[in-house]
């Protein structure tokens, strides 16, 4: 990896993670996940769009579809409401759990393998190899198949 591609990562990275802490925090959840990954990465301004559109496929759509699977799984234990947006600070990837950690680092192997610089695209695609999840539960309940999520990033 030339200089040049570990200096756009590192930006790359930095803002994701930020963007997408904040997706976490406003809906309620404490620790950023695959799914705001996903959500952050599909508000970037410099996703593919174009690609994305057969799919039906967008931040507000995407962030819906996990809105609707949280009060699923909370209603399904009995419990109701949507999480109260937290105020706090930034943890980055420290704050992440360990699902959205290993989005990220096989969205880096995707572009190091390809030897070009992390892309939003890469998030997206990576996150749609999940099979379980909050991330796998949203992209199956916009009736998209993960495997067309996943080929974009090829």
């Amino acid at each position: 990896m030339g200089f040049r591609t570990a200096l756009s990562d590192v930006s790359f990275m930095n803002s994701l993670f930020t963007a997408a802490e904040r997706v976490a925090h406003d809906l309620g959840d404490p620790v950023m996940g695959a799914e705001h990954l996903v959500i952050a990465a599909l508000d970037r301004d410099d996703l593919d769009r174009a690609a994305l559109a057969p799919l039906l496929l967008d931040a507000p759509r995407f962030r819906d579809a996990v809105v609707a699977v949280h009060a699923d799984a909370l209603g399904s234990v009995g419990l109701g409401g949507a999480g109260r947006p937290i105020v706090g600070t930034p943890r980055g990837a420290l704050g992440s759990t360990a699902t959205a950690r290993a989005v990220f680092q096989d969205a880096r192997r995707r572009a190091r393998d390809r030897r070009a610089p992390l892309r939003a695209i890469d998030i997206v695609a990576a996150a749609a190899r999940l099979e379980q999840g909050t991330t796998a539960r949203a992209i199956a309940r916009l009736g998209i198949e993960r495997a067309d999520v996943e080929a974009l990033a090829l």
